[in-house]
């Protein structure tokens, strides 16, 4: 997992706690943080990921970036794994609900939170 040019990964037991880098990307970087994440499913076998967007806010939180966390989503689908959202900032989460995006992703405050949350149970719990 040193690897990794845009994220650093840790793992609690079976969740992989993900943080991007820095909170700037350039589309060509928002391609290649997916791409990292995307290798941790495929590759390392992550079937719950729990992928922090702050603490700091996210200069990049547009239809790019969006569209990545969608695929990331649905590469951990295709092997029966999930994905939450950690230290969403406040000012960010308006822009899930205005897309919508709300409804289609998990959201806890912290890694503790989303380990805790698999602890206890199957990923419906999550729901």
């Amino acid at each position: 997992m040193d690897r990794c040019r845009h994220i650093t990964v840790e793992r609690r037991g079976e969740v992989f706690c993900v943080r991007l880098r820095r909170p700037r990307l350039n589309e060509p970087d928002m391609y290649q943080f997916a791409d990292e994440v995307i290798e941790l499913v495929s590759r390392d076998g992550c079937r719950r990921l729990a992928l922090s967007l702050g603490p700091e806010p996210l200069d990049c939180m547009y239809s790019v970036f969006l569209a990545k966390l969608i695929t990331i989503q649905r590469k951990l689908r295709e092997y029966d794994g999930e994905m939450v959202l950690c230290e969403v900032p406040s000012m960010v989460m308006p822009i899930f609900e205005a897309t919508k995006l709300d409804t289609q992703f998990h959201f806890v405050p912290d890694f503790a939170a989303a380990t805790s949350r698999w602890a206890h149970g199957p990923a419906e719990s999550l729901r």
